[in-house]
């Protein structure tokens, strides 16, 4: 929970991290990328396009909230967060069309973690999110 005063209308902060496991947030990027085709004529200009193959990388950066637990997830594992919402926006399918799959989640691509002699253990999960792809039941991410 911040205890910053907000002098704006504007989006402050994370929605509260106040029971997290595992990494506790405190960057979340968002970024949407997708393929795309094109269909010439026959004169070579484009007639047709197509955008398919629309997908989500997800970076968190924060520190790890449970000393001597570690991250939660293993690259593969699939993690769904709790804070991807907030002020009614979805991040996760923000810039996309369509209804996502049953299951769409997270799927862990990377993790570091680091620690110094005066400060907290960091960490950051790196994934992937393909609305149109059930991956299963995921792991709550805080």
């Amino acid at each position: 929970m911040s205890l910053a005063t907000v002098y704006s209308t504007a989006q402050y902060g994370l929605a509260d991290e106040s029971a997290a496991s595992g990494l506790y947030a405190g960057t979340a990027t968002f970024t949407a990328t997708s393929e795309q085709a094109t269909a010439p004529d026959h004169i070579g200009c484009d007639v047709g396009f197509a955008v398919y193959n629309q997908k989500k990388d997800v970076t968190l950066d924060g520190i790890v909230a449970t000393k001597g637990t570690g991250l939660i997830g293993s690259v593969g594992a699939t993690i769904t967060l709790l804070n991807t919402t907030k002020n009614s926006r979805t991040r996760l399918t923000e810039f996309f069309t369509g209804t996502p799959a049953t299951g769409a989640a997270i799927i862990i691509t990377g993790g570091e973690t680091s620690g110094t002699a005066t400060g907290f253990e960091t960490g950051s999960l790196t994934g992937i999110y393909n609305m149109f792809v059930a991956a299963g039941s995921p792991t709550t991410l805080t």
